[in-house]
């Protein structure tokens, strides 16, 4: 990611945690640092959950993070890496959009859209135009699930239909 991210001068890093799987992981919960980490889940009655949210991690000066992240994802599928122009904050209001969906009996539910288990389902579970929405503001985004490595813009190829063509179809 690394490597990508060199393609991208006017980017930065990010990682997109589970903050749940971090505590079941580590045994400690993230700590918000300003600029740094920071919760989605950061306002009444939702802060009180903010430890088992989702946060998102600017990593382009912490090597400490990154390499603490990486564990984490390598352990349990709980991380996806971003590369955006964007800043912590904006991706954050961006991603924060996502959270809440509307059943069709009109009942409310999270749409954990952090947890890369998700992600690897995503093209099933999202119309195109809200998959567009919900990566237009990222260059790269990757994430691991049992063991392998995947990423958002081989999942847009189901949208286009070149996965078709793949196939041999």
């Amino acid at each position: 990611m690394m490597r990508s991210l060199m393609s991208y001068p006017d980017c930065s890093l990010f990682a997109l945690v589970d903050g749940l799987q971090y505590e079941r992981h580590f045994g400690d919960e993230i700590q918000h640092e300003q600029g740094v980490a920071e919760p989605f889940l950061n306002s009444w009655p939702d802060a009180r959950l903010a430890f088992a949210g989702p946060w998102l991690f600017r990593l382009n000066n912490s090597v400490s993070h990154r390499d603490k992240l990486k564990q984490l994802a390598e352990a349990v599928p709980s991380v996806s890496w971003i590369i955006s122009s964007e800043s912590l904050e904006s991706l954050i209001d961006h991603f924060r959009t996502f959270l809440n969906l509307q059943l069709p009996d009109g009942r409310c539910a999270l749409f954990r859209f952090y947890d890369p288990r998700i992600l690897a389902e995503i093209e099933f579970l999202l119309e195109e135009t809200h998959y567009m929405q919900f990566i237009n503001r990222t260059k790269e985004r990757v994430f691991q699930v049992d063991g392998e490595m995947m990423d958002m813009k081989s999942k847009a190829s189901y949208y286009t239909g070149r996965w078709l063509k793949d196939r041999g179809s």
